[in-house]
This record gives C-alpha cells, structure tokens and sequence, in this order.
C-alpha cells in the first residue's frame, strides 16, 4: 500500500514537471515570435544586477531597449544576477521561470505579473434539512435541532410560520440545538433561546429579535430594552447612533466622533471581518446618513486622508497609503472618449500617490496606488467620459477674378538690317511696318493730297502699331466637406507647388590658387488657399468656431532660376453659430488700376496728333474670395 501511494504521489510530480515545462516552452515561443517584430527582444545584454527587485529589473531592461512593456508593482523580489552576453527574451524567460511569474502578450505589449494560483473548486455540500415543523390550526411549533446552524434554523422557522425572526450580527455564525415537541410558538422559541445562551425580545408588530445574552459577574441576566438593536454611545469626545437595517446597511448619526471608535463599531454591526495594518488614531468626523454600506463609510471617513483599505476575499485590510499590501491595480476603460487626451486632463490634485499609465489597445489606464485615491479619481473619469460631438463642416469657396486692359500706341524705330513688314491685324492689332511699306503709304498719301510732298524714309526706318483690349472673367468653386471632433481643429488646403533653383559659391584656397566652387539644389514654394478651422459645441447646439483663412498667389519671377514673387492676404474670426446654420466669410477683395502711358514730349500731349507720337495702356483688375461655412452637430 505505502509503495502504491509512493509511486502515486511521484507520477504527480512528474506530472506537473512536465505541464510547467510545457508552459515556458508556449512563453518561449511567443518571445520568438514577438522578436521578428520587436529588434530589441534579440539583443544582446551584459548586466551585474545587485540591490535591484524584480519590478525595476524589468522596466530598466525594456526602456534600455525600447520595448513596451507593463508590470505589476507587487513584483519587488530582490534580484542577484550576473548575465553576460545573454538575448533579451532569454533573460525574460529565466525571470518567469525561476520567480513563478505569469506573461500576458497584448498586441506588441508585454505583462509580467505573479501567476495566480488555481483554486480547486470547493465541492458542493449537501446542506441539512432543518427538521421543523408548524401547525397553523392551532400555532404549536415542534423543532428537532442538533447543530444546526441559527440563520438556517430562523429561515426555515419563517418559512413554515410566516412570522419574523430577526438575528443580531454577533450571533449569525453559532450553532444551535433543541428539542420540543408540539408546544405554543412563544414557547418554543424563548425555551430554544434559553438552552443555547440567547436573549429572545418581542417588540409592537410581532418581530422576534435573537441576539447574545449579556452576564454579568453575578451571573445575573440582563435583559435589554426592544429598541436594543440601537447602539447609543457617547463620550467628552463626541457621541454616535448605529443601526443596522434589515437590508444589511448601516444608519448612522455621528457628531465629532473618533473615527477609530466608529469603525470598530460599524464593522461589529455589519458582521465584517477586518485587520488593520495602522489604527487611524486622532481622526475625527461627523455624518448623519442612512443605508450606507461598510466600505461607503471608509471611502468618506478615509477621503483626504493618509488611510486607505483593500477589500479581500475574507477581510478588509485597514491602515496608511503607503503600506505595500493595501495598494490596488485596476484597469479604468473609457466607453465614450478616447484615452490619448484624458491622463493630461487629470488634476494633479487627483493623480497625486497614484501610478497612471495609458492602455491604448483596451481605451483605457492602469491606475495603481490607494484604494479611496483610485475611486476619487474613477468618479471624475466617469464625468468627464460623455460623448465627444462630431461636427461636419461644409466649405464652399468661391474666386471670382475679372479684368479688363487696353493698349494702343505707334511707335518708330531706326533699326539695322532687313526688316520685314508683318502682324496680326485681328481679333488684336500688332502690325510692323518696314520702310519700304511706310514710303508705299506716304506715296498713297502724296497723290491724295496732290502738291503735297511728304518725303521719303530711310530703308533702317521700322514702324510699329499696337491695339489690344483684354477682357477676362474667372470664376472658381469648390466645396470640400471635412469632420472633425468638437475641440479638435479641421483643414483644408487648395494650392500649386513652384520650384527654383538656390545657386551658392564657395572660395577654396588649394594652395596655388583661390578657386571658387559652385553647388546648387532645387527648392519649392508653395502658393494655397488654406481654411483652418477648430468647432467648439455647447450644451445648446450652437457652435463657437474659431477660423483662420490664408490664400497666396504666385507672381512673375526676377529670373529664369529665381524664385517667384508670392502676395498672401489672410484673416481670421471668432464667431458662434447656429447648428446647421450657413455662414458667409468675405473681406478679401482686391482691386487694381492702372492708367499709363510714353511718349514724345510735347508732341504727345496735342490732341489728335498725340495718337501717332505716344502709347497709352488702361488696366483695371478685381478679385474676390468669398468662403461659405456650414457647420452640423452628428453625434
């Protein structure tokens, strides 16, 4: 028999050797795999750990090489270590193996945390029928008890009876045993109280009421009044009120009370199980509420203070902030806003003693540090967490340019060479004439006038006459659509890109000689029309927008390589609007004119003859640019 035990108990190790080993293999993979991805995981290390726990090894390892990384503060084991010329994930897989750790890997996030031990699952007990029995007719209870637990014993009693039995907290965990037979109900109860050190009390609407009896020195009973389930205290140092209801919350009235006092006392009454690392000596506080649970009252009394607890399975654990076994992690997961923003958002007042960290993946912080500072800062996550709106903004742009422009003029040259008569005579009059075609002309003149003799011009004589009018009209539309969340600013952008080439000259003194060395690069420019604009939505729907418009044009150049010369005009308004209502945005008009003119001086000044000694150009150009906005609210 002891042999088959052995090899029993030794087929069981080797079991659990084995599914370990199969455990680390899984991690070891996935630290290869993650490692085609993540350079820094197959990097060599040489580190000398001394003085170090297990928590700061690990983050100092991931930030030396640009891993992301999560890890429970509660790893603080000390680590002795020396590693030399080790990769990254073998060193990883060492630290989960010898310390018994746990990893999680969520997308490219890698978390250690201590592996959580598997709790078999407890067998369901087969619970004792409670032997009582109740005869309506005539109001005779029989109950055959033996062990049987009170709350079990009071239930089944209410059950076949219809009449209430009220247990006082100090008593829901004892034990009780009785027999009686076929005897009033009154009776049977006050006999079951008695046998079992139970003080029974009947009060006005029929509850019976079960609580501890108290003895004295004499051994004398003392019976309460019916109100006994109120625990009035007081002292130089204030006075308090306790009552637990029915429902298993606490009414208290409290007037500069110690805080010590009321805890002990309000942790009596629930029935809570509590240890306290540090007692919160010299507090004191005030309250009146009703139906308040037990750790409701630690969040208020604790609030602003250097306490906290922690809610175990069995017990809550009491005492300072900054005791190792009382900090909690918890993930806070934002349903309606994203998380990129809302750490900065936070009061400092708030994030103070608190280790926040951003989980992108899940939408959410990992927030770790005392209890009551993690459920303040909760509460003002949960009202800042509202539904960001979405504004769509309709952008309609419109560039009307219109110009008009005449030239006319007659001008003579003397020019070497063979010139030849030529031109355009219509839709536009730039004709040149060379002296043979001026002498046909001055010929025609001389047989119109008759005696009159004009002459003749010289062959270099060239004569040139010009007529132009330009009229233009340029309309351009667009009407882009872009959305953006309210807060968070939108553009858009209409342009053309011109490059140009920068030249720059170097002296270099080789020795024999200054030389000059020439480089250049090309370079761009840019011309646009830009609309900038942020939506601000308040609580009635109307939009607050900010605005910034800037529209530059590109103009001639200086040379064949120089850059073009560029004019910009530009504004920007704060105005508020109506949801889905338009908007007009003007103020960029521009007007140009332009009346010039050469000539011979005098000459060009006498009416008629001035036409044939003088050019004149007239110019008149308008531009406007007018911006409709459009904003709607979509949630």
């Amino acid at each position: 028999m002891n042999i088959k035990y052995l090899f029993l108990l030794l087929f069981l190790f080797l079991f659990r050797v084995i599914f370990a080993q199969q455990d680390y293999e899984s991690i070891q993979q996935k630290f290869d795999k993650l490692s085609e991805t993540k350079i820094g995981l197959s990097e060599q290390i040489q580190i000398d750990v001394s003085g170090l726990n297990l928590y700061e090894l690990i983050t100092t390892i991931a930030e030396e090489h640009k891993l992301n990384i999560s890890v429970d503060p509660s790893l603080n084991q000390a680590v002795v270590s020396n590693f030399y010329d080790v990769r990254v994930k073998d060193i990883f897989v060492f630290l989960v193996q010898k310390y018994n750790l746990d990893v999680e890997f969520i997308s490219n996030i890698i978390y250690f945390h201590k592996r959580e031990k598997k709790i078999e699952k407890e067998k369901k007990r087969i619970l004792k029928i409670i032997d009582v029995n109740y005869r309506k007719e005539n109001g005779f209870l029989s109950i055959n008890l033996k062990n049987d637990s009170l709350p079990r014993v009071a239930e089944a009693i209410t059950d076949v009876s219809g009449k209430n039995i009220v247990l006082s907290p100090s008593i829901k965990n004892i034990k009780v045993s009785a027999y009686l037979k076929n005897r009033p109900f009154d009776q049977v109860i006050e006999m079951m109280a008695k046998s079992n050190a139970l003080l029974l009390t009947k009060d006005e609407n029929d509850f019976y009421f079960l609580e501890k009896e108290i003895v004295v020195a004499d051994k004398s009973k003392i019976k309460t009044k019916q109100n006994s389930r109120k625990n009035n205290k007081s002292n130089s140092d204030g006075s308090y009120e306790i009552t637990l209801k029915t429902n298993g919350f606490l009414s208290i009235k409290a007037h500069d009370v110690d805080v010590l006092s009321l805890i002990k006392e309000a942790a009596e009454k629930a029935n809570i199980n509590y240890f306290m690392y540090n007692e919160p000596k010299d507090l004191k506080t005030s309250l009146v509420v009703d139906e308040i649970s037990f750790e409701n009252l630690l969040n208020h009394v604790f609030i602003g203070k250097e306490f906290t607890y922690k809610n175990t399975d069995n017990y809550i654990l009491i005492g300072k902030s900054d005791e190792e076994g009382l900090r909690v992690t918890e993930l806070i997961q934002m349903e309606n806003r994203t998380i990129e923003t809302v750490e900065s958002s936070i009061p400092k007042e708030l994030s103070n003693g608190l280790d926040i960290k951003e989980f992108v993946e899940l939408n959410g912080l990992i927030v770790s540090g005392p209890k009551t500072k993690v459920e303040e800062l909760k509460e003002f996550l949960f009202l800042i967490d509202k539904v960001v709106p979405l504004v769509q903004i309709e952008v309609l742009i419109v560039q009307f340019n219109r110009s008009n422009e005449v030239q006319t003029g007659l001008s003579a040259v003397l020019q070497n060479g063979d010139n030849e008569t030529q031109g355009v005579l219509f839709p536009i009059t730039n004709v040149g004439l060379n002296a043979t075609s001026v002498n046909g002309l001055i010929e025609l003149f001389n047989g119109i006038v008759g005696t009159v003799n004009i002459g003749k011009v010289a062959k270099d004589f060239y004569l040139n006459l010009e007529a132009l009018e330009n009229n233009s009209v340029i309309k351009l539309k667009s009407t882009p659509k872009i959305a953006t969340l309210s807060g968070h600013e939108a553009s858009v952008s209409i342009g053309e890109t011109s490059y140009y080439f920068e030249q720059s000259n170097r002296l270099i003194n080789s020795g024999l000689g200054n030389d000059i060395l020439q480089s250049g690069q090309w370079k761009s420019t840019e011309a646009s029309l830009s609309v900038n604009i942020k939506p601000f939505v308040s609580k009635d729907e109307h939009i607050t927008l900010e605005i910034d418009v800037e529209k530059s044009s590109f103009l001639g150049r200086a040379g064949e390589n120089a850059p073009p010369g560029k004019t910009s005009q530009k504004f920007n308004a704060l105005i508020r609007v109506k949801n889905n209502e338009m908007i007009l945005l003007g103020g960029l008009d521009e007007v140009e004119r332009e009346n010039s003119g050469t000539g011979t001086p005098v000459l060009s000044r006498i009416p008629i003859i001035k036409w044939f000694f003088s050019s004149r150009k007239k110019r008149n150009e308008k531009s406007k640019l007018h911006v409709f906005i459009k904003p709607t609210v979509i949630y």
